[in-house]
């Protein structure tokens, strides 16, 4: 408070005027700081919004992964899920899945079991031809590898002297390993994610094998030139097809400082094959890599490394949008009620699609309902992106309005799906594997989990059991000129 309020009242007009610019320049000090009291305490609010925000992304409203959320949000969403009324295990009326009986010419031993040869009352027993029950029991032989002993003899001219030495014949393996060893340990280290250290031991424990971590190490590196022909087949089979689904992950490198670091594993799916490459970017280089020559539509999440795929070429996935509708219906005020009422109309596209997928839905009324709800979408979006709300979902509205072209271009092609769970499905394998081992620390190594990768989820897609055409390719390649064998990609079984 001024000093001239607590003193004698003026007793001039000049003393009144003071008083007045004092007081003036006084409120116009205590405006000012107001006015950054008020700045500061917009800051404050958006800083809190933020933290909110983060601490609030889970799973459901995300692309955080399920196993990343948190203790409260594990049970916060077991909680959403209604408790189902159905008792635990095999529900009445459901199909059997129990083994089938080999037929008796497939079965290594039989033995046969008779009643006693006389009845009770004295009299004998007439057998019967077939036995009246049939018990099969399967068990695991005791296995042992094999080893081959390849002698090389000299010899010596009686004339001159000169020394000639045998050499091995073609189809002989230069080093210790046979292809089907070879094959085992991609299996292992592959399909099966185990490290270098579990092959070892494994090798030693089944096997009664010994063989050193870098000889396993080699092993892999035999693999890879097995795996390049059907791994390059995969790759031109995939950029063939009408629709591909593209992600990418991590990929933790190690090895020496220019090279150490996050790289990235990219995958290119499609119903009957895998194509995954690692690139040591996340920008559109490494995409136009694994998408080369890609002709198709492309179903990917939002990520602006796929921006070089033309507008119409490129779907959107809805299941990415979903979770951050729900992001944004979980704010406060208006920005709330845009994020509520897209998350509704994100969910009718989904239901409606999957009715015309089951049939209960003609194609006439499903495009009529599909153009209904896009305007709609399209409306919430412009009211979004035009209104005073929160700049987070005015931003995220008005960047939607400039793709919305790519949320829709499934209406082209009833082949393209709403979601990019075909490739995210891809790279569980690969997600768990990164968990479980330690980063690869050679081009080899990332050449072998591209490949071996691929090459299993290829196989596993067309019904191929992986081991034996490891072994198949693992033979041409240690024996023979190269490499013939291909999955049949031609013919592919589709998968659930």
């Amino acid at each position: 408070m001024s000093a001239h309020l607590q003193s004698d009242p003026p007793r001039t007009l000049e003393e009144a005027i003071g008083i007045i610019d004092e007081l003036r320049s006084e409120n116009g000090e205590l405006r000012f700081a107001q006015q950054q009291l008020q700045d500061r305490f917009d800051d404050l609010q958006v800083q809190v919004q933020q933290l909110l925000d983060q601490i609030s992304k889970n799973s459901g409203n995300s692309s955080k992964s399920p196993s990343s959320d948190s203790i409260a949000q594990k049970a916060a969403r077991k909680r959403r899920k209604p408790p189902s009324r159905k008792n635990k295990g095999a529900q009445p009326g459901h199909p059997k899945h129990e083994r089938a009986q080999l037929p008796e010419s497939e079965v290594d031993e039989t033995r046969r079991y008779f009643p006693s040869i006389s009845c009770g009352c004295g009299a004998k027993l007439k057998f019967e031809l077939k036995p009246s029950c049939r018990h099969q029991v399967f068990d695991l032989p005791v296995v042992r590898y094999t080893v081959t002993e390849h002698q090389l003899f000299s010899g010596q001219c009686e004339c001159c002297g000169k020394r000639a030495i045998a050499e091995l014949p073609q189809g002989v393996p230069s080093g210790q390993m046979g292809p089907g060893l070879v094959a085992w340990i991609a299996l292992m280290a592959g399909d099966y994610r185990m490290s270098v250290r579990q092959i070892q031991r494994l090798l030693r424990e089944q096997w009664n094998l010994g063989f050193s971590n870098g000889a396993i190490s080699e092993a892999q590196g035999l693999a890879n030139r097995a795996l390049l022909a059907p791994y390059c087949a995969i790759g031109e089979h995939v950029r063939a097809q009408a629709v591909a689904h593209a992600d990418e992950t991590r990929h933790p490198r190690g090895g020496d400082r220019d090279h150490a670091g996050t790289w990235w594993l990219w995958a290119l799916v499609s119903v009957s094959a895998t194509f995954m490459g690692v690139h040591f970017s996340r920008g559109k280089q490494a995409a136009a890599e694994l998408l080369g020559d890609f002709g198709g539509y492309l179903v990917t999440d939002d990520y602006a490394g796929y921006n070089g795929v033309p507008a119409h070429r490129r779907q959107l996935c809805w299941s990415h949008l979903i979770r951050h509708f729900v992001a944004i219906s979980e704010r406060r005020g208006r920005g709330g009620e845009i994020g509520r009422r897209l998350l509704l109309l994100a969910r009718m596209v989904i239901r409606t699609r999957h009715r015309v997928d089951d049939g209960r839905l003609d194609d006439v009324r499903y495009r009529r309902r599909m153009h209904r709800l896009r305007r709609s979408v399209r409306a919430v979006l412009q009211k979004g992106a035009q209104q005073e709300i929160d700049g987070k979902t005015r931003r995220q509205c008005a960047h939607l309005l400039k793709r919305e072209a790519m949320l829709w271009t499934f209406m082209a092609d009833r082949r393209i799906p709403l979601e990019n769970n075909r490739a995210e499905r891809a790279l569980r394998p690969y997600v768990i594997w990164r968990k479980l081992s330690f980063a690869s620390h050679s081009r080899r190594g990332d050449g072998f989990r591209a490949m071996s990768l691929s090459v299993s989820e290829t196989a596993r897609q067309n019904g191929v059991p992986i081991y034996q055409f490891l072994r198949t390719i693992c033979r041409e390649a240690l024996t023979s000129d190269g490499v013939t064998s291909r999955l049949p990609l031609g013919t592919p079984r589709l998968l659930s």
